[in-house]
């Protein structure tokens, strides 16, 4: 919301004091640079390095209502306008509009950057949980709001000769904001300390005069020009030898909560962990929970910081061994580990995952799925196996319906399979490709690792070639129509693993603790889940094609039989592809098994 006050910046340009030539703002070179946009959440936000727990989203149509707001989250605060709403504090729900236009008397209202500063001094607990700070004008108002709290640290800690730098520049710039020129010499100033005053604030003001003017204003990135103008106010409220920051680690690429109040920050610094972990803590506090630590690229130690507060490093390795892509088996030793203390990525090689990545992964590792969040992600991956499914059947019924493909005897009766089999391949690589998002080792698309997985492979083929399998009918032994009955089953088996073992264990990996390459063996909650998907579909699509095996117990028994034996075998698929980190060993079991009865149908 546009500043609706008396001092516009036309106005500010023929207020006394002001130069009319005074140039763009200088470079703070010989300042650090304690503010940047980062991303959170799949947002571009304003951080700041002292208050990494403050996200400022900057957006020139923001305007919620009081009602839109208490949607928004605990912790909000917004900012002149961006709550179009009156002035508002509410410890309760941690709701706080700082604003001076709509729902007061604005005479009697301090500007926001007053408020801020009052907040931040009577104790705001910025230094607790996640805070989101919404703003919608750049203006000198707002920033000042800003800078406050994103220095809370130092607000809350001013030295004396820091409070007389900044605190009469905001309190000039609150009174001729909230009532303009004519009432800012009553502010407190001496004459030729307001004058001076009144220098500063044209100074900085003179970046957004000059955008103005040129019709730029409107294009400019705004969360860029607040990120400039903050800088700009350091050089005004400290001495460079203030911000000599022995506290700050080189390179801090973001950080997560985990639960119970704490929070794992990844970050990248030449010193060693608990160096780090003493600076990170000043920022902090008892919030640090895990401390990530990239010393050279690829190479990451975790440390847990909070010893008592319930948080297992454990959790974090399985997650990282999940979805690193260097974690590959070979050697089964090369792996995310350590202690319950302390430990880190593979010795060898080094991590595959960015420090962004381990960012999104700790808190994938931590976080709590809502209430039936698991359950719809099964949903999906059923969804996506029942629409492959059909395609797979459209394929066949219009191709008999055209009476497209090859018409010698013998082979028509293999070629269908053929088909439904290529589709069934061709879908589960389009939707695993949309799915995966580029992480498609997560889905199974490896080499192998290690041997522990061929007593599961063992039992695949062997469930396999008790006929729980669908083969193509031969009308003749003769070699072409052979070759192809053997082809059809590798590629039907192909496309069943990459849709059931690939597709959907892979998009419920996540949800749950699954088995390692030479780990414990049991049944896990996504390898059950696929496989109960794979049976249902699987017996669905014997009994359509009228092919249960023939036990002699009856159609219904067989029909039962054949579903447990199915049931069996995507248990023993999601096992072999666990231990094996990779499908391709379980399609290669199921494509033998199969191959194996069709063999000895033939013989025998």
């Amino acid at each position: 919301m546009a500043d609706q006050g008396m001092a516009s910046p036309q106005e500010r340009l023929g207020a006394p004091g002001a130069d009319s030539g005074a140039s763009p703002l200088l470079s703070a070179d010989d300042f650090p640079d304690r503010y940047g946009v980062r991303d959170r959440d799949g947002l571009a936000v304003l951080v700041g390095r002292e208050a990494p727990g403050i996200a400022v989203r900057i957006e020139r149509d923001f305007a919620f209502s009081e009602a839109e707001a208490r949607k928004l989250g605990e912790r909000t605060i917004l900012l002149d306008g961006a709550g179009a709403f009156g002035p508002l504090i509410d410890d309760n729900a941690h709701l706080y509009n700082l604003d001076h236009h709509q729902g007061c008397l604005r005479a009697f209202t301090l500007a926001s950057c007053e408020q801020a500063l009052l907040l931040v001094r009577k104790g705001l607990e910025l230094d607790k949980g996640e805070w989101t700070i919404y703003c919608n004008e750049v203006d000198l108002d707002s920033l000042f709001a800003l800078w406050v709290l994103l220095n809370y640290r130092r607000v809350r800690n001013f030295s004396a000769e820091e409070r007389d730098r900044i605190v009469p520049l905001l309190r000039l710039e609150g009174a001729i904001d909230a009532n303009g020129f004519e009432l800012a010499e009553f502010c407190g100033l001496p004459v030729e300390e307001l004058s001076r005053r009144r220098a500063e604030l044209d100074r900085l003001h003179a970046l957004e005069v000059e955008a103005r003017r040129r019709g730029e204003w409107s294009t400019l990135d705004p969360k860029d020009f607040c990120r400039r103008m903050l800088r700009e106010i350091d050089r005004i409220a400290f001495l460079p030898a203030d911000l000599e920051d022995e506290n700050a680690v080189e390179e801090e690429y973001g950080h997560v909560d985990i639960g119970q109040g704490k929070v794992a920050v990844v970050c990248r610094d030449s010193a060693g962990i608990y160096e780090v972990e003493q600076r990170l803590r000043k920022i902090w506090g008892d919030r640090l929970g895990i401390v990530a630590l990239e010393k050279e690229p690829g190479h990451f130690t975790l440390r847990r910081s909070a010893a008592l507060a319930g948080i297992d490093l454990k959790t974090a390795y399985d997650r990282l061994n999940l979805l690193d892509p260097l974690v590959d088996g070979r050697p089964p030793a090369k792996k995310w580990g350590g202690s319950d203390e302390i430990g880190g990525s593979p010795r060898r090689g080094g991590s595959g995952l960015s420090p962004r990545e381990i960012v999104k992964i700790l808190k994938l590792a931590y976080r709590r799925p809502a209430p039936g969040e698991a359950g719809g992600q099964t949903v999906r991956a059923a969804g996506y196996c029942l629409l492959a499914g059909l395609l797979a059947a459209g394929a066949v019924m219009l191709q008999r319906f055209l009476g497209w493909g090859p018409a010698e005897r013998g082979l028509t009766a293999s070629f269908p399979g053929l088909l439904a089999g290529a589709v069934l391949v061709a879908a589960a690589f389009a939707m695993t490709r949309r799915e995966s998002r580029g992480w498609t080792w997560l889905h199974g698309w490896r080499l192998p690792a290690g041997w522990r997985w061929w007593p599961a492979a063992l039992g695949l083929a062997a469930v396999s070639a008790s006929g729980a399998a669908w083969r193509p009918p031969l009308e003749t032994a003769e070699p072409g129509p052979l070759a192809l009955a053997f082809l059809t089953l590798a590629i039907v088996a192909l496309g069943l693993e990459m849709l059931f073992r690939g597709l959907a264990h892979g998009m419920l990996v996540t949800y749950a603790e699954i088995e390692q390459i030479d780990g414990r063996i049991f049944v896990s909650r996504p390898n059950l889940a696929a496989a109960a998907i794979f049976s249902i579909f699987g017996a669905l699509a014997l009994w359509q094609a009228r092919a249960f095996p023939l036990f002699g117990f009856g159609a219904i028994a067989d029909g039962l039989l054949a579903w447990l034996l199915l049931l069996v075998a995507g248990i023993l698929a999601g096992i072999l592809r666990e231990r094996s980190l990779s499908l391709w060993p379980a399609a290669f079991a199921w494509a033998l098994g199969s191959q194996a009865r069709l063999c000895y149908e033939l013989l025998f």
